[in-house]
């Protein structure tokens, strides 16, 4: 092999490891729960169609014209992963059987919604409901995918609502994205004779994201919600500092090969319902669709006339979700809150790369608000648990092949709302 033709393939494979594993895993799904704190309190059931506090600024920016005086949602989010790993008798790859490190993943987000009059609203919310961070031990079978990785997109959305009539609302918001990316990794020695890598991708985005609702409120007792957020484009550039060089004195590490990684945030819709059943008792039911196979195709170029920009795939599937979920009064000031939501997998298992621990979720979650005598705050926290059991990954191009187990997910959050 000619020094060309290897540098070549060090490239395209150091790519592969970057790509197809890492920016995927770490925001493949949106999580209805960071989008506003009260969320873990439902699942993410009828999530569109609530209006029921200053969170609709993002889940849905038409209910604002519920809210006849100011109102300030304000809360912190936590996130705990369990996600053990076994291999199985195909895997010829190093390394411990070590799954995800277990640890809780911070999160926050503040929303604030204001009536100008009858007509219009205007409201303000930040948080990060795309993207995730997870990391790995450093000695693990899957090292040379990745040690740790974060895709995350902080947003800060102004959104304006206008009333048409007395039964239709509109609204709208640009969400100002700061889109991260940063992944670590440890492939083994890409020819004989090299030692293993320590490679670093890590760049950041700015973006827009659009973000449009709709409220119906056709009886007094039902109101039903639509919100489609846009795609939006993430374009990360970067020299990856890598350990490793080639017998020729280049690659990816290299000041001189940057590498453009182009990432989609992909487009999503959500309907729900909101029926108030009589004066203790409240249903919520939502079904939505995200484009999650767009999201799976990541565009590529390394700034090397001999190697033209690529399209990496990682056949990912458009997902779906199904939600039902109930509030309940249970005492004057204090209301309790339920929900359930099945979200389709993004890949099978012949498809998952190893540094996806995602498969079907099964949401399932309680909350409470509780109003404080004699005062404007309420108080809320809610869990949500989602299972997802067993998931086979794809053998890897590093001869790692294996299962992950029993893979749960615990979300929490604890809020308050002026």
């Amino acid at each position: 092999m000619t020094g060309t033709k290897y540098l070549h393939k060090a490239q395209l494979a150091l790519v592969a490891l970057l790509l197809l594993p890492g920016a995927a895993q770490a925001g493949a799904l949106y999580f209805y729960e960071m989008a506003s704190a009260s969320e873990s309190s439902y699942g993410g059931a009828g999530m569109v169609a609530r209006a029921n506090d200053a969170g609709t600024v993002f889940t849905n920016p038409a209910g604002m014209m519920r809210f006849d005086k100011p109102e300030m949602l304000a809360g912190a989010t936590g996130v705990y992963i369990d996600a053990g790993f076994k291999t199985n008798a195909n895997n010829t790859a190093t390394g411990r059987s070590a799954g995800v490190n277990k640890r809780i993943v911070p999160g926050g987000s503040f929303s604030y919604v204001r009536p100008l009059n009858d007509d219009w609203s205007v409201g303000i919310s930040a948080g990060n409901y795309f993207g995730l961070a997870i990391d790995w031990p450093g000695s693990w079978v899957g090292r040379g995918s990745t040690v740790n990785v974060a895709l995350l997109a902080p947003q800060l959305q102004p959104t304006v609502a206008y009333r048409v009539n007395n039964w239709l609302s509109v609204g709208g918001g640009a969400a100002l994205t700061l889109g991260y990316l940063s992944e670590k990794l440890r492939p083994d020695a890409l020819a004989p004779g090299f030692p293993d890598a320590k490679t670093r991708i890590s760049d950041t985005d700015f973006a827009v994201q659009g973000n449009f609702g709709i409220m119906l409120e056709p009886w007094d007792h039902t109101r039903i919600g639509l919100r489609y957020l846009t795609e939006t484009d993430l374009d990360f550039k970067d020299d990856p500092q890598t350990s490793w060089r080639d017998p020729v004195g280049g690659a990816l590490g290299d000041p001189s090969t940057p590498l453009d990684l182009g990432v989609t945030m992909p487009q999503e819709i959500q309907v729900a319902v909101h029926h108030k059943l009589n004066d203790r008792v409240n249903l919520l039911g939502g079904v939505g669709w995200a484009e999650i196979s767009q999201f799976g195709r990541i565009q590529v170029d390394i700034d090397d006339n001999a190697i033209p920009g690529i399209e990496v795939n990682a056949d990912f599937r458009d997902v779906w979700n199904f939600g039902l979920g109930t509030e309940f009064q249970w005492k004057p000031n204090l209301q309790l809150t339920a929900g359930v939501q099945v979200d389709t997998s993004m890949s099978t298992d012949r498809t998952r790369p190893i540094t996806i621990p995602l498969g079907t979720l099964y949401r399932y979650a309680i909350g409470f608000k509780h109003k404080r005598p004699d005062s404007r705050l309420t108080l809320g926290g809610g869990l949500t648990y989602i299972y997802e059991g067993n998931l086979p990954i794809a053998e890897t191009s590093a001869g790692t092949a294996g299962k992950y187990s029993n893979v749960a997910l615990w979300i929490f959050s604890f809020y308050g709302k002026w």
